[in-house]
């Protein structure tokens, strides 16, 4: 994703680091990983600052931009706006009935995140500065836990998917499981009033730990309509984000997120695969949340040597183009046909590649319609190390199209089912059947493989039967 080179001026204390990150599924994250969700990436490291320069020139305007505003002065009628607030803040001081002290951070946090959730946006948010460390620790490449995406929704923790090879999918912790109770303590009793990002990082406080240690998550499952303790034995989780292999003579390659090493882990697998001589690809971005732009860019720089991946929509109208980029050791796949596997856990990023190949005609889309975001944040580092994420920008894709709340919708529509019986897959990427079946399913990889091996395009999908109202 693009970067902004850190900010400097102002005092030691003033002085933040800016990023602009392209962010993923509202309230989805790595468990004991990432604090606001996955795609939103807090901190730096060297890698990151590498990325920094070299995106630099792509970024200058929108940089000077934010930095010419960053360390502003406070607008003349501050004192005018912000009298009511210290009229109240006093108030609390002077009367409120309490024994202990009052914590005048938690109310200042508190205020912030009024401020942000006054401006009706689900991406801009504040995370403080425990849960920020803990996002800055996931940006070192590893985390410790049960290794699991998750969302807030409906007032509930739920599982999106664990991660391939974590405890959480060894332990059989599965997408759609609502998180009940952590440890015997009910999740419900925790996150009571409190809201989305807040929610999220109590959630997170009691599913993490050290590597070795064991927790219980009473989870309920949707699909069973059964609530099951499940025993992890937590463990250090590695942030792999590409996958590849063979599916006969079909490459086929898996992101999961559009991290810092993404685009060096794709030119892995694709020499990986290529003395395979692959007659096409199968590009799976199903529940991938989204991540960097520059990644996103040079993701599809591996398929297209040149060309527009999407344009970026300030609030005053205005539009800039990007472009496909071929960063690193840049593997190609220019002359292969490609299919996209995309559903409604693919976002943002995810998005953007997805959306790039549709309107360019680059790849076929195979599945169900992506999640629908098409905003921009940047991530700002604050004196006290908690952080602020801004809603920048909306991205329109080559065409021009805006998704925002739309999502993309695939030019073959195809619900997933799991049924062995209708659509029997390879077991790949250490994936095994499901209980009771010998052979793996998936629908939207089978389509995929017929369409690209025989030519086949799947049946469009049943039209849902309206049953009519009576008396009219």
């Amino acid at each position: 994703m693009s970067e902004f080179q850190p900010r400097s001026g102002g005092s030691a204390t003033q002085t933040s680091k800016l990023w602009v990150v392209l962010s993923g599924i509202v309230g989805v994250l790595l468990i004991v990983g990432i604090a606001l969700g996955a795609g939103f990436y807090w901190g730096s490291s060297s890698k990151e600052q590498a990325l920094i320069t070299a995106n630099q020139a792509a970024t200058s305007d929108a940089s000077k931009a934010l930095q010419a505003t960053q360390m502003a002065a406070p607008p003349a009628n501050a004192d005018e706006n912000f009298q009511t607030f210290w009229e109240v803040w006093n108030l609390v001081n002077k009367e409120f009935y309490h024994t202990e002290p009052i914590d005048e951070k938690k109310m200042m946090y508190g205020a912030i995140r009024g401020m942000l959730q006054s401006l009706g946006d689900d991406f801009t948010g504040f995370q403080e500065p425990e849960a920020a460390e803990r996002s800055r620790e996931d940006m070192r490449g590893n985390f410790e836990g049960i290794g699991a995406y998750v969302e807030y929704k409906d007032g509930q923790i739920m599982i999106v998917s664990p991660i391939e090879g974590s405890p959480a999918e060894k332990a059989n912790v599965r997408a759609g499981d609502i998180v009940v109770a952590v440890d015997g303590k009910q999740i419900s009793e925790v996150i009571a009033n409190l809201e989305r990002d807040q929610a999220l990082a109590e959630a997170i406080k009691l599913i993490r730990g050290p590597k070795g240690s064991q927790v219980v998550i009473t989870v309920y499952r949707t699909s069973t309509e059964k609530q099951i303790d499940i025993p992890i034995v937590r463990d250090t989780i590695p942030l792999i984000s590409v996958r590849s292999t063979m599916i006969g003579d079909i490459g086929y390659i898996q992101l999961s997120e559009f991290k810092q090493t993404s685009y060096e882990e794709m030119d892995q697998a694709i020499a990986k695969l290529k003395p395979n001589n692959p007659k096409a690809i199968i590009f799976d971005l199903r529940n991938n949340p989204g991540g960097y732009v520059n990644q996103a860019q040079n993701i599809l720089g591996r398929f297209t040597k040149d060309g527009v991946t999407h344009y970026q929509e300030n609030s005053d109208g205005t539009q800039k183009e990007y472009r496909t980029l071929q960063q690193g050791d840049a593997q190609e796949l220019f002359d292969l046909p490609v299919v996209v596997l995309v559903n409604g856990g693919s976002a943002s990023a995810s998005e953007i590649v997805s959306g790039a190949m549709q309107d360019t005609k680059r790849a076929t889309l195979i599945g169900e319609k992506t999640f629908g975001k098409g905003s921009v944040q940047s991530v700002h580092t604050l004196s006290d190390k908690s952080e602020a994420r801004i809603t920048i920008a909306h991205w329109l894709t080559p065409n021009k199209r805006a998704i925002h709340t739309l999502g993309i919708t695939p030019d073959y529509v195809v619900p997933f089912s799991d049924d062995a019986s209708q659509y029997p897959v390879e077991c790949i990427l250490n994936r095994t059947p499901a209980d009771g079946a010998t052979a793996c399913a998936d629908s939207q990889l089978f389509w995929a493989l017929k369409f690209l091996d025989e030519q086949q395009t799947p049946p469009p999908p049943p039209t849902p039967t309206i049953t009519p109202t009576p008396g009219k």
